[in-house]
């Protein structure tokens, strides 16, 4: 089974998108909303880079380090 992962550059391309599908938007409201969520994205890729730097490093050169 081949597990989705989200990365923090998935996350950041995802806010990019949003903010240039944004600035397609005449309504004020609907651009501020996009924006809003194109945050919430920045936010989830912060969070991803935040864990990747928690995990634990894996050694696959067999040595002890």
């Amino acid at each position: 089974m081949v597990e989705n992962v989200m990365t923090a550059g998935y996350w950041r391309d995802r806010a990019a998108k949003t903010r240039a599908k944004a600035e397609l938007f005449r309504y004020q409201n609907s651009r501020a909303n996009l924006l809003k969520i194109a945050e919430e994205y920045d936010r989830l890729a912060n969070y991803a880079e935040q864990q990747l730097l928690r995990a634990p490093r894996v050694n696959l050169s067999g040595r002890s380090p």
